[in-house]
């Protein structure tokens, strides 16, 4: 498990490292910011599974980082020594909140919480890839675990998806449209149904939704409610494949 200890005082960053080695939890590997702005490099760098956050971070707070990296979710502890910010901690899914100073035993139960968790998280995201890869039918629905909601989806009802750097946006027959932190690669890998064309690098369609393919201006196809999404040159000859194939 990857930690991140967030915190402007370095004796409250050695005091959690101590806990962190009094833990028992095996296989950790700690990195230190001291600021919001080394946060966020970290961050981006070592992609941390779990946050030990402070609060005050010199002039600024450390909400700024969860502000700043949404709607990605980091799994966050909290450890800080007001006490008048655990209503807004917990209204960002905060796993616990610490008040300095803390009794170790007190850290030592929230990482462990935080540990299950996350454990739990990768092990139902293996389990559910594992299980559509060796599947010998396609498969008929996804997980798409946000921030707040593990959705449970139809993979027939996803209209499209679209690529959004590391994030993939999914939209639905009935307009929905749910945000997850995960690459397009990475369900294009997932969804494997011959309905679903990469038409683009930025779009993945399932084309039992599509009503046009419009050839003019390097192609784009049409979606019931008006939606245009492109298709790449190359993509264009699997596009007219598929629609040749399905009459």
């Amino acid at each position: 498990m990857k930690i991140l200890i967030v915190d402007d005082e370095k004796i409250a960053r050695e005091n959690c490292q101590m806990v962190l080695s009094l833990s028992g939890i095996n296989e950790l590997v700690v990195r230190e910011a001291d600021s919001v702005a080394s946060a966020l490099k970290e961050i981006a760098d070592f992609d941390p599974d779990l946050l030990l956050l402070d609060i005050q971070l010199h002039d600024k707070s450390g909400f700024e980082i969860l502000q700043t990296i949404a709607p990605r979710y980091i799994p966050t502890i909290f450890i800080t020594a007001y006490n008048d910010f655990a209503l807004k901690a917990f209204q960002v899914s905060a796993l616990d909140y610490l008040l300095k100073p803390f009794d170790p035993s007190e850290l030592i139960a929230a990482l462990l919480k935080a540990h299950k968790r996350i454990q739990n998280d990768k092990i139902l995201e293996q389990l559910d890839v594992f299980r559509q890869q060796f599947s010998p039918e396609e498969p008929k629905r996804i997980v798409l675990n946000t921030a707040d909601v593990l959705h449970i989806a139809a993979i027939d009802d996803i209209t499209y998806c679209l690529a959004d750097g590391a994030y993939t946006h999914f939209f639905f027959v009935d307009r929905k449209e749910i945000l997850v932190s995960k690459t397009l690669a990475h369900f294009e890998g997932i969804i494997n149904s011959t309905h679903f064309i990469r038409t683009h690098q930025s779009y993945l369609v399932n084309m039992r939704h599509v009503t046009q393919f419009d050839k003019r201006n390097g192609g784009f196809l049409i979606l019931p409610n008006g939606i245009e999404i492109p298709v790449s040159t190359r993509k264009k000859e699997e596009v007219l494949a598929h629609f040749k194939g399905s009459h």
